[in-house]
């Protein structure tokens, strides 16, 4: 496998760091003006995707709630300690979305429509670390399919 994921939690902040062999990560953090999270550069199947981060059980929790847009190579990545069965529901959120789980090798396991307002459940097929919601529609757009990689956005393949 070329790429690995190695997940750093510190007292209160996580950071994800997607590694390359002889990539080094860009550690650059942005700031956004409708968000305190931080910004990371991702891509997946080589396709450039802008996430908020969320790693704590408050960003997490509150997610895309009440925001009535988002740009379209915007997502939101979602952090967990360890791979678990993760479901997510669309409470009080108004964009409709998809959402890729993403397990702990940052290998897409599944891909689902989400339907804004539906508060059923949509869960992961399998373990999952991570969970990125973009725009309903995006990953289809973007011919990304389950076994794509995340990778951090500033790697290069050589």
């Amino acid at each position: 496998m070329r790429y690995f994921l190695q997940l750093c939690f510190g007292l209160s902040l996580s950071i994800v760091a997607f590694i390359a062999p002889s990539t080094s990560l860009a550690q650059a953090l942005k700031s956004s003006p409708d968000s305190p999270l931080e910004l990371r550069s991702l891509r997946i199947a080589q396709t450039p995707v802008l996430v908020e981060v969320a790693d704590t059980n408050r960003s997490r929790q509150t997610g895309l709630m009440h925001r009535q847009f988002m740009a379209e190579h915007r997502g939101m990545l979602f952090v967990f300690s360890e791979p678990q069965a993760l479901c997510f529901w669309m409470r009080n959120t108004l964009i409709p979305l998809s959402i890729a789980y993403i397990d702990e090798h940052a290998k897409v396991i599944d891909i689902f429509d989400m339907t804004p307002l539906d508060e059923r459940s949509i869960c992961s097929s399998a373990p999952a670390q991570f969970a990125l919601e973009v725009n309903q529609g995006w990953f289809e757009r973007n011919h990304i399919k389950v076994g794509d990689l995340l990778q951090d956005g500033q790697s290069h393949d050589t």
